[in-house]
């Protein structure tokens, strides 16, 4: 059962100020799950709502590249690999019979700074091929390298390739040797790939307390406990505007782009992720601040972010019970059961692969436990009456994501918090997934023998992934 919230304030913090920064946040629409703010190298504020933990492993998008770019700077250091490497002779063997100009000009440079020369994002088309390096270099490259900024999470892609390829090691082992280990970050996923590698430019699971650490390595120049993992040479490269985006749309979109780190507009700069994942990094300030959220509007995020850090540290006198923190209800109900208990439901084909399922209150624990099967192994999620209950599935296409960038072959660990509400014929759970930004609310009714259910997500599902159909045996 979950009922704890992460909560730790520096003294020298001001809770007037805290409290005002999440007042800026509409309720249920735009939630703040975890943040993380290092001053000094020093952790002066963590907070995480119950559920939430600053230890949950999550999916954090984009702000993959951030990591996936450190294992670039790594080679580069070491000599093992050159900025001005072309693309073509890393990878001779898929290069096209009739190549491109532009691509003979593409090097490790451009695909880092997102000027590789693409019109758009190469990753929708290449996690659909065979070969995923041949599609990126097959693909219209209408800019000369160097020239043209375009957000592409296929460039990404790319540079975990190219890390494989120097290396011999997945992206994620790379990693866990040059950065996590010296770092002591473990239990990362990264999703692959259907080519197999990791996907570079999104898919790793991290906390946020990770996302603060590689803030404060790239904060303290490259040097972590006083030994240098990262040149000073590339700390500043990879965090300078190296790419014009002045034309990219909300300002700290437009301030400038590095090696796979934004400009921020006002200043320092960051990694950041779709539905609010950050790690900014403010040099002036010495700090780093480490978010984990699902909300829409990036930039009112960001703008509440740069406005709250400059009162950090006011002087008030405001008491810790005055402070006014989201809080993420569970739902519940009088009634303990529906009437869909105890009878087993045979699925009609979905795209979970689902076969049977079945619900069963537990008295005891004052619990409905939904257990599914896909034929071969059962899984069980439990829902806690008017409280959360923590529990973790293996299961393909139940855990939203952005399905258009990522299509990993793998079934995935989903962490949910879940809890429930019963009537008569219906039952409803609220999930709360602990290794995403997402929750989800699931809708099961039974109408004599026709049992349906609704997955209904604030994230994207897979699709067709979105409901079920049976028959009550």
């Amino acid at each position: 059962m979950l009922t704890k919230s992460d909560l730790y304030l520096a003294p020298t913090v001001s809770r007037r100020a805290v409290n005002a920064f999440f007042s800026h946040f509409e309720p249920w629409k735009e939630e703040i799950h975890a943040i993380e703010i290092l001053h000094g190298g020093i952790p002066v504020l963590r907070i995480a709502p119950a559920p939430y933990s600053c230890t949950d492993k999550r999916e954090i998008y984009s702000l993959s590249k951030s990591f996936c770019s450190t294992a670039v700077g790594f080679l580069v250091d070491e000599g093992r690999l050159s900025l001005d490497a072309r693309l073509v002779d890393l990878f001779p063997e898929d290069v096209p019979e009739d190549p491109q100009e532009n691509l003979l000009k593409m090097k490790v440079r451009h695909i880092l700074s997102m000027n590789a020369g693409h019109g758009g994002c190469a990753m929708p088309a290449m996690i659909r091929t065979e070969n995923e390096i041949r599609s990126f270099m097959e693909q219209p490259i209408p800019y000369e390298p160097g020239t043209h900024f375009a957000y592409n999470t296929g460039a990404t892609l790319m540079l975990s390739h190219i890390v494989e390829r120097i290396t011999g090691m997945k992206l994620l082992d790379f990693l866990s040797w040059k950065l996590f280990m010296p770092l002591g970050i473990s239990d990362v996923r990264w999703n692959r790939t259907p080519d197999g590698a990791n996907e570079g430019g999104c898919g790793i699971h991290v906390s946020v307390d990770d996302i603060a650490k590689l803030g404060l390595l790239y904060l303290s120049r490259g040097v972590w406990n006083g030994k240098r993992l990262l040149s000073e040479a590339w700390v500043k490269e990879a965090s300078s505007p190296i790419s014009d985006n002045s034309m990219n749309g909300s300002p700290d979109w437009c301030a400038g782009y590095g090696f796979q780190f934004w400009v921020n507009a006002r200043e320092g700069f960051r990694g950041d992720g779709a539905y609010g994942q950050l790690c900014v990094v403010l040099p002036e300030r010495d700090l780093v601040v480490a978010v984990q959220t699902e909300l829409g509007d990036m930039q009112r995020e960001i703008d509440r972010i740069m406005d709250f850090v400059p009162h950090l540290f006011d002087a008030d006198d405001t008491p810790d019970s005055a402070l006014c923190l989201p809080e993420y209800a569970p739902i519940g109900s009088a009634e303990k059961t529906s009437g869909l208990e105890d009878r087993f439901i045979r699925l009609d084909h979905n795209a979970f692969g689902w076969t049977g399922c079945y619900f069963r209150y537990d008295p005891t624990a004052d619990a409905m436990r939904f257990t599914f099967s896909n034929g071969v192994d059962q899984d069980a999620v439990t829902a806690g009456r008017g409280r959360w209950e923590e529990s973790t599935v293996v299961t393909p296409k139940l855990k939203p994501k952005l399905v258009d960038l990522m299509s990993t072959p793998d079934a995935e660990r989903i962490r949910i918090a879940a809890s429930y509400r019963a009537e008569k014929g219906r039952l409803v759970f609220a999930v709360r997934c602990l290794n995403c930004p997402h929750r989800m609310e699931w809708r099961f009714a039974l109408d004599g023998g026709a049992f349906t259910a609704d997955f209904e997500s604030w994230g994207k599902l897979d699709p067709g992934a979105g409901s079920l159909t049976g028959t009550a045996l």
